[in-house]
């Protein structure tokens, strides 16, 4: 009984860990795709100029995608 418990809260513990992660990336991307489109585009320059720390944001995106896909398997 006690290894029923045991294999049911874990199964819980992974199921709360994977939607914290699916939520997070959704937030994550989606703060990525709202930053792109308020970007401004300098000319004279000839770079894009991004508000916020898009690339830290990026690094955390493809974090949490790697060990979302190390977790479901």
């Amino acid at each position: 009984m006690r290894k029923l418990i045991q294999r049911y809260r874990h199964r819980q513990r992974k199921a709360k860990h994977v939607k914290f992660l699916n939520n997070r990336i959704t937030y994550l991307h989606n703060e990525i795709v709202k930053a792109s489109f308020k970007s401004e585009y300098s000319f004279n320059k000839n770079i894009t100029i991004v508000c916020g720390n898009i690339e830290v944001k990026a690094k955390l995106l493809s974090k949490y995608n790697r060990r979302l896909k190390l977790i479901i398997l």
